[in-house]
């Protein structure tokens, strides 16, 4: 049988979120995608998702961007994880960090989630944090009441493009995902 692995890209997906360091997810997963030449987007009405779908003779790797503001997309993730009965710990959420230095990556399990609204709403939901997270720092405003502001602000073309100079190491760290569990 198949191992069925889903990878989410978090974003809000409108025009004037797009290249914010909000939607740093966004952009990883389409690379992804793009990279791997799999099958390209197709917007899925059941989970109010962009989805594609990879299959080898190992995996079906399921890549979604729900269609949804980023803190109300929990609900299409749940339908996805439902309807193809993937397990918490074959869920790979791409995401946004404060905490971490701008362009550093990072991939964490059973990692508990001090301020991102939409992975602390999943784990109030799901009552557990035993999923994978793939960190993209966009480091934290020096001021606490600029947080809002600072994460839908654009990212700068020198950061993105230090993103993108990481692709391989980001491809690795997707690979490591993968073949775990």
């Amino acid at each position: 049988m198949l191992k069925t692995k889903l990878i989410v890209g978090l974003w809000n997906p409108w025009k004037e979120y797009l290249k914010t360091r909000h939607n740093i997810g966004f952009n990883i997963i389409d690379w992804i995608v793009d990279y791997s030449e799999w099958t390209k987007f197709m917007f899925n009405k059941k989970f109010n998702s962009d989805i594609s779908i990879f299959r080898d003779w190992k995996y079906v790797i399921i890549f979604a961007k729900p269609q949804t503001y980023m803190n109300l997309s929990w609900e299409a993730v749940s339908k996805i994880l439902s309807y193809y009965k993937i397990d918490f710990k074959n869920l790979l959420v791409i995401h946004d960090e404060l905490d971490l230095q701008e362009w550093r990556i990072k991939l964490k399990r059973n990692w508990w989630n001090n301020w991102h609204n939409w992975l602390k709403s999943i784990d109030l939901k799901i009552w557990t944090n035993k999923y994978w997270k793939l960190k993209c720092g966009i480091w934290r405003p020096d001021e606490k009441w600029q947080v809002v502001d600072y994460v839908l602000w654009k990212l700068p073309n020198d950061v993105l493009q230090k993103f993108e100079s990481q692709k391989d190491y980001i491809f690795g760290l997707v690979r490591q995902f993968l073949v775990a569990n």
